[in-house]
């Protein structure tokens, strides 16, 4: 099973970046048959990332109105992807609507394991906050054991 890891999210806006901040993490500590990619541009691109790979462990950032911190794993082979699931996007299409795109089209990877990471803050150059920092190590980890528990 060939596997990736896509982070996605905006650097420039707070929490936005917690994706981008989970596959940095794991970019040195997965193996390396594994693909990190940072999805910084349209989600739609998700289409294009995943090609090639039969297993997708995509996170980014959420405000459904969670506690900050809250992580939510989801499989979205299962059905579509709850609301509030990459709701904060500064893009045209969100991670939702690129994963129902890709099932539409017939192009949703085998396994796709969505994590979704509460953020507290999206202000314009804010950083990271504390919360989302200790969310995003513990995701990084579950994705590290997931992978390890099933590898490629």
């Amino acid at each position: 099973m060939t596997s990736c890891v896509i982070g996605v999210g905006n650097d420039l806006r707070g929490d936005d970046g917690a994706g981008l901040a989970v596959a940095r993490t794991l970019v040195t500590t997965v193996d390396r048959d594994v693909r990190v990619i940072e999805c910084e541009g349209e989600p739609v691109s998700l289409l294009d990332a995943w090609v090639g790979c039969s297993r997708a462990i995509v996170v980014d950032a959420t405000e459904s109105g969670a506690t900050p911190g809250t992580i939510r794993r989801i499989a979205a082979n299962a059905g579509p992807l709850p609301p509030g699931l990459g709701g904060t996007s500064t893009h045209l299409l969100g991670v939702a609507d690129a994963v129902e795109l890709a099932r539409a089209l017939g192009r949703l990877p085998e396994s796709t394991i969505v994590y979704g990471i509460e953020g507290e803050s999206f202000d314009t150059g804010a950083p990271l906050s504390e919360v989302v920092v200790a969310a995003v190590e513990r995701v990084a980890g579950a994705i590290k054991r997931e992978l390890e528990s099933d590898p490629a």
